[in-house]
């Protein structure tokens, strides 16, 4: 018997039959075919299909497959087809695991960047959105004054108890309240500084109220002056306008 393929293409000659013939009753592509028969296996996929298509072409041609396929195994070397499908098997198995290992560190890297980017955006908006400061304002202290007059045995004395109030006039008479409002349905971008620092700048919602305790000079600047209103110890001040924006001055001298 010469070569697999020989043996094949005489058989198939033989029985006359042709290329197109084997490939309509095997279902095996005729390039596949005159591959087999020219011996040209490195023109065709790995030897577990080649095994298969020379048991079709056998069967289909009514020879015995078993001498075909221990011919094949004899001319290419070959203890088991099987054997060299596993390798390519093992090859694809390491890039799959190179993939995922790639994927892995990609989404680390990923990760890693959006936690920096979340770490700076709350930095900026700690930055930009400061909360608004009350400066503590030292409360007015009273003191009680206890006045005794000691008696001399043989005089005639009196014993005097008061108990008076003493105001802490510092800054008593000059501190104030400021309050800012916006108007229900509305909002207004705010920069408010209380005593020469910044107490709040950014942008109010419709029906809130803050607050602040003025010992020297408040400075109002209101993006939408109609929406806000600004009241010193309750009464309503003006709001000064000019290009659309808004401002009011409170220094704690004036009355």
């Amino acid at each position: 018997m010469g070569t697999v393929g020989e043996t094949l293409a005489a058989e198939r000659r033989r029985q006359g039959k042709t290329i197109a013939d084997v490939e309509a009753g095997t279902k095996i592509m005729s390039r596949m075919l005159d591959a087999i028969e020219g011996g040209r296996y490195d023109e065709l996929p790995s030897p577990v299909y080649v095994k298969g298509y020379l048991q079709s072409y056998a069967q289909f041609l009514g020879m015995d497959m078993k001498p075909i396929v221990d011919a094949y195994k004899s001319e290419t070397s070959l203890t088991d087809p099987e054997d060299k499908l596993r390798i390519p098997d093992k090859a694809v198995v390491k890039q799959r695991d190179q993939l995922h290992a790639i994927s892995l560190n990609t989404w680390l890297i990923v990760a890693g960047a959006v936690v920096l980017v979340g770490l700076a955006l709350w930095a900026a908006s700690g930055l930009l959105g400061n909360e608004p400061a009350t400066p503590t304002i030292p409360p007015v202290t009273t003191e009680t004054v206890d006045t005794t007059e000691t008696v001399v045995p043989g005089e005639t004395s009196e014993t005097v108890e008061a108990s008076a109030p003493v105001e802490d006039t510092v800054g008593a008479d000059t501190t104030f309240t400021m309050v800012v409002t916006v108007a229900e349905g509305s909002a207004s971008w705010l920069r408010i500084t209380v005593d020469g620092l910044k107490a709040y700048e950014g942008t109010l919602p419709g029906g809130e109220t803050q607050e602040w305790i003025v010992t020297d000079t408040a400075v109002v600047i209101i993006g939408q002056p109609s929406a806000v209103t600004v009241t010193r110890d309750g009464t309503e001040v003006p709001i000064e306008t000019a290009d659309g924006r808004g401002s009011v001055t409170l220094n704690a001298s004036d009355e």
